[in-house]
């Protein structure tokens, strides 16, 4: 279903969930900064939208950046550079290049945002600023990514399958679920006999690898059994936080294996431990130039590199989970193919290790891939570790986990068990913001 002709001429702000809708001729603002972090505020703005006579002239181009700035709330002067910004207020810059560009339609992914509340407020208000003047589809993962918003969202629109199957107003929670869920019902699973608990989180907190002070994960608690698969969707990483801290960050908690205190803070202890990690899509940083090189690498990396005062600790850097040009270069990170990692979780059905990592486990993968993965996952289960699951999309866990914890913003909110782990249980957390676990 093309977006032309299905959005009503009074909807100026729209949700979009399920996915990111295809549309012709729109802008987008993706989830990563397209900033040139040591240009000038009005450089960024103008970029791409210069007309000939403002190309050489510096205050006109100030006079214009301005304008467009205010436009979106952002008081900051123009020949500011962005590395002085904050997060919020670079995003709100990339907003004003937007509009520069005068597009009829603009697409925001805000699915993998980690805005605290007021952080947040202050992104919605731009928002709402912004659509007055163009139309804006915001695409999130649930609907209380916009509940800060001072101007309620008019409409939204349902993604399933990479395909727009409808629209709903935001109170209309029924069709909303259908749209989202489907109309068929959670398949029945057998009742499984599950072991004693064998990890246990508390308090757990993780913060991003360069900008230590701002939190990726805050306050995680939960525990497993052995046998038993639990999902985490959008919580990546706090996956890598159990896995010898290896998203680069600081990570603050009590973890307990086997009901006994455990150091799990490097990798090595972690293996040790008999706590195993394994993707074919590890999220790395792209870091722009370093020796001449583009180079992506891993959290770990990431912080070790700030720390040596060779990249920016101002920048804005966000995990890439999907497949960078980078990764064609001579040097990159290997990653596991699928007939390998297969290798890698037959062993452990052998071997069982006491707690198994897997994070995007079919991501990129055939129905008959996907089939044979389930299988191995289940089969480590039943040899008796515990299984985690991370994925940026919860939807790749129905009919694998025992359990379905999911993360909003910077905290786990919501866990769906038996019935409710099912693709309308999604549907449902996706549209009711006040679901808490």
């Amino acid at each position: 279903m093309p977006l032309d002709g299905e959005l009503p001429d009074r909807a100026r702000l729209i949700a979009v969930v399920g996915g990111l809708p295809v549309a012709d001729g729109a802008s987008v603002i993706g989830a990563e900064s397209q900033l040139i972090p040591f240009q000038s505020v009005a450089d960024n703005v103008l970029l791409g939208a210069e007309g000939s006579r403002f190309f050489l002239r510096a205050a006109p181009r100030e006079r214009r950046a301005m304008a467009l700035l205010d436009a979106v709330g952002l008081s900051v002067h123009p020949a500011t550079p962005v590395l002085e910004l904050d997060a919020v207020d670079k995003r709100t810059v990339e907003l004003a290049r937007a509009l520069a560009r005068e597009p009829e339609l603009l697409i925001v992914d805000e699915r993998f945002d980690r805005f605290q509340d007021d952080e947040s407020t202050r992104w919605f208000a731009a928002l709402a600023l912004a659509a007055e003047r163009v139309r804006i589809l915001v695409v999130v993962e649930t609907l209380a990514q916009v509940r800060l918003s001072p101007r309620p969202v008019d409409l939204v629109v349902v993604v399933r399958n990479g395909a727009i199957v409808g629209t709903a107003t935001p109170e209309d929670a029924s069709r909303l679920t259908d749209l989202l869920g489907g109309t068929e019902a959670a398949a029945t699973r057998p009742e499984k006999v599950l072991g004693p608990v064998v990890l246990e989180l508390s308090g757990i907190s993780v913060s991003h690898p360069v900008q230590r002070d701002r939190l990726v994960v805050e306050d995680a608690s939960l525990s497993i059994r052995a046998g038993e698969i639990v999902g985490l969707g959008g919580a990546e990483d706090l996956v890598f936080g159990i896995f010898g801290a290896s998203t680069g960050g600081r990570v603050t908690g009590t973890i307990l294996l086997d009901g006994e205190p455990v150091d799990l803070s490097t990798v090595e202890r972690a293996i040790a431990a008999r706590v195993l990690f394994i993707s074919e899509h590890p999220p790395t940083y792209d870091v722009g130039l370093i020796g001449g090189i583009p180079t992506s690498v891993s959290g770990e990396s990431l912080a070790r590199l700030a720390k040596m005062g060779l990249i920016d600790p101002r920048r804005e850097y966000a995990p890439r989970a999907v497949p960078s040009l980078l990764d064609a270069l001579p040097g990159a990170r290997s990653r596991p193919s699928t007939e390998a990692m297969n290798e890698v979780l037959a062993g452990w059905v052998a071997a069982p290790p006491r707690v198994a990592l897997i994070t995007e486990p079919f991501s990129g993968l055939t129905a008959a891939e996907t089939t044979v993965r389930r299988r191995l996952l289940v089969d480590i289960a039943l040899s008796g570790a515990t299984v985690i699951l991370g994925a940026r999309d919860p939807a790749q866990l129905v009919g694998t986990c025992d359990r379905i914890i999911l993360q909003s913003g910077t905290r786990l909110t919501t866990e769906l068990r038996g019935k409710d782990a099912s693709l309308r249980g999604l549907a449902t957390f996706r549209i009711h913001p006040d679901l808490q676990r």
